[in-house]
């Protein structure tokens, strides 16, 4: 593939330099440059170590580059102790490879980047931060991607131009980026980009059973997996008719159940599930953000099986760090996508939602975005960066040389 005049430079970034970012939005050949740039290192002789910071983000690098790639905690080696995890990398034990390549930056918060720079010796070892500025920041404080592009110290290519075949959700994200909004496609036929549609109801309640028929009806007839290829994003995990509990349940009914909706939420062999905490499980290691499937449930013990690596971890069932994952917030499924996203959209969400949550929200998607509910709301969103202007002084300690 013949590559831009950007992406041959993002390819270049470390050839002169010891750190480097390569940012973008999606549709610009982002992967496409990663792919060449890794490819590069690896016919010069060079150690190369990928990661990120959630397994799913690990595991979609791993499916994008072909190359094997790791969360951030277990390239550092995360070890539990006594009453907490440590890493084994440090400014002691530093990393014993090249390059470090390092995806989805913008999930990276202050402590675990300053985790990561410890693992670094810098003499030997250059890093290649990738990500996406416009996406939310990390759920812990900081706003490292931002700040270290804001200081003009760091080596940088930004991608802009998308390519011709990009879809109605890559056109979209970026007009909302920018600050515009964006006309839905008015069919749903993926094969010709036509592949972001709005459904418009106003009533909590009606919106919910939508997506539960576009879930568990129609994205089955388009031949999606009800369970694994669809995933619902929704900003609040209790509050509200549209929280991650209600359709949670709802879903569970659908597709796992006996078409009726429990009081409380119970979990049933097949779910989908996720764990939402890093913490050792017996001699497993799991990790914040996780997705598994229950196989097992016992009377004092649940069995899950997760993917990235391939593994069965027992869990108490009284007390665990699991939840279902029909429908979960959108800084849990960052780093991210699915087939198909489905995104409730509502007036009663404007005090959650802002720009980087709508763009990042429809951004997961590869094949299909619907949104329903409110379109105002949506146009509402794209007007607010409330997440965007957390206050940081890494900007200015990088500029000062610190």
């Amino acid at each position: 593939m013949q590559l831009t005049e950007m992406q041959l430079k993002a390819t270049q970034l470390l050839d002169e330099n010891r750190i480097g970012l390569l940012v973008g939005a999606p549709g610009v050949g982002k992967t496409t440059t990663l792919n060449k740039t890794i490819k590069g290192l690896r016919a010069q002789g060079k150690r190369v170590s990928l990661c990120a910071p959630s397994g799913k983000a690990a595991k979609r690098m791993s499916e994008s580059t072909g190359e094997s790639a790791t969360t951030i905690h277990r390239l550092l080696e995360a070890q539990m102790g006594d009453s907490e995890f440590f890493f084994k990398r440090n400014e002691t034990a530093t990393l014993d490879c090249d390059v470090v390549v390092c995806d989805e930056t913008s999930m990276v918060g202050c402590d675990l980047m300053a985790d990561l720079l410890r693992a670094i010796d810098p003499a030997k070892t250059k890093i290649l931060f990738v990500g996406d500025k416009d996406q939310l920041p990390s759920v812990s404080p900081g706003a490292v991607l931002r700040d270290m592009l804001n200081s003009g110290k760091i080596p940088t290519v930004e991608l802009k131009e998308i390519f011709r075949n990009a879809g109605d959700i890559v056109k979209s994200c970026h007009r909302i980026k920018n600050g515009q909004t964006y006309e839905p496609s008015k069919a749903l036929d993926p094969e010709k980009g036509l592949n972001i549609r709005h459904i418009e109801e106003a009533n909590p309640r009606r919106i919910v059973e939508i997506i539960n028929e576009l879930v568990s009806m129609r994205m089955p007839a388009r031949g999606y997996n009800s369970i694994w290829d669809v995933q619902v994003i929704t900003p609040t995990n209790s509050r509200t008719a549209m929280s991650c509990d209600a359709i949670n349940k709802r879903l569970q009914a659908s597709l796992n159940g006996d078409g009726s909706v429990a009081d409380k939420i119970a979990f049933r062999v097949g779910d989908k599930a996720i764990q939402t905490k890093n913490e050792s499980v017996g001699n497993e290691y799991v990790v914040n953000g996780d997705l598994c499937q229950i196989i097992d449930v016992a009377e004092k013990e649940i069995k899950a099986k997760f993917f990235d690596p391939e593994r069965i971890v027992s869990f108490s069932k009284s007390y665990n760090h699991l939840l279902l994952a029909y429908a979960i917030t959108c800084h849990r499924f960052q780093g991210s996508e699915a087939p198909v996203v489905i995104i409730p959209v509502h007036k009663s969400f404007s005090f959650l939602v802002d720009r980087p949550w709508i763009y990042t929200a429809i951004s997961r998607a590869r094949d299909i975005c619907i949104t329903v509910g409110q379109f105002a709301a949506i146009e509402s969103a794209i007007q607010k960066e409330t997440s965007a202007k957390r206050k940081t002084r890494l900007t200015e300690l990088v500029q000062s040389g610190h």
